[in-house]
């Protein structure tokens, strides 16, 4: 039986793609810093061995290496330095590495859907870095071919985890205003985009990576919904889900972010300013997987966990 190791398993992909692993006759083994539940339940996780190492402590790369796996899968990595020491540690040891990137990889977008190679101008740290990673990815194939693969997610939707909203930051408030009929303001005219994605659909991409071996050796993929959706589309789907129409009001960004708090509106900026919209064809055409996860189908199966 072939050994998986899941860096952050207990997360909300890895509460996906650990029952998914098992089911799929691999011994798993759950890396994680605590004993944190997990956001879905699974009686696959009793087949599961959990080891705590806190990946900031000396050793941890070692540690890893140590459990002899054949794949790993590096759910918690943001700095190209970290992968790095961890791809040198598992260097002729195992069969596929496979590491979480993200959509941030790109900056603003051009033509759209943006494919895995363009757009390449990540405005902030944490982008450059995942970018970074990813292209380490690649050069580390090319040069030595190491078995490495990138999966980049959207905006991650899991029941229990609120979601990015309509006024694109994390708050049920949004949807409340929608369900009782309130007026819900939306930034400049509504027309930028969010690209989410079911966490399941994520753990799907890391699993199709796997079964596809060799071929996606080298190469990073997208892992979202099948469409982006524009914040006013967002607003009015979200309310016909309560049988209300959307009182949806437009304002400057400078004036509609007194109504919320300073990170809120921060979070909103970051979204919209790169108005995601990223092309799932990659992954359909080397991996064959297509998300089962609209985005609107996400939402609502997360936001109604809380009872909406």
């Amino acid at each position: 039986m072939r050994k998986v190791v899941v860096i952050g398993g207990r997360g909300k992909v890895g509460g996906y793609l650990v029952p998914m692993l098992v089911k799929e006759g691999f011994e798993v083994v759950s890396v994680s810093r605590g004993m944190t539940n997990t956001y879905v339940q699974n009686d696959a996780w009793n087949e599961v061995r959990i080891v705590e190492l806190d990946r900031d402590k000396p050793g941890f790369e070692e540690s890893i290496a140590g459990l002899n796996a054949d794949i790993v899968i590096d759910m918690i990595c943001f700095k190209n330095i970290d992968m790095k020491r961890l791809i040198d540690a598992l260097r002729g040891s195992i069969s596929h590495y496979l590491v979480c990137g993200t959509i941030w990889i790109h900056g603003r977008s051009g033509a759209v859907p943006v494919l895995e190679d363009e757009c390449r101008t990540p405005p902030d740290e944490y982008g450059i870095e995942k970018d970074a990673m990813d292209v380490e990815i690649s050069n580390q194939f090319a040069k030595s071919s190491f078995p490495g693969t990138s999966v980049h997610p959207g905006h991650i939707v899991c029941p229990g985890d609120i979601p990015v909203n309509p006024q694109g930051f994390k708050s049920l408030k949004a949807f409340e205003m929608l369900r009782d009929g309130q007026p819900i303001h939306l930034p400049n005219f509504g027309m930028e985009t969010l690209h989410h994605v079911h966490a399941q659909d994520v753990a799907g991409v890391f699993l199709a990576a796997i079964r596809a071996g060799k071929a996606a050796f080298g190469e990073g993929y997208h892992a979202v919904s099948p469409r982006a959706v524009s914040l006013s589309g967002y607003a009015e789907e979200a309310a016909g889900w309560f049988g209300k129409k959307a009182d949806i009001r437009y304002e400057p960004f400078d004036t509609w972010k007194a109504r919320v708090t300073p990170g809120d509106a921060l979070m909103t900026k970051e979204h919209i300013e790169r108005s995601p919209s990223v092309s799932m064809e990659k992954a359909r055409a080397e991996l064959g997987f297509v998300p089962k996860h609209t985005t609107y189908e996400a939402v609502r199966e997360c936001i109604a966990s809380f009872g909406l």
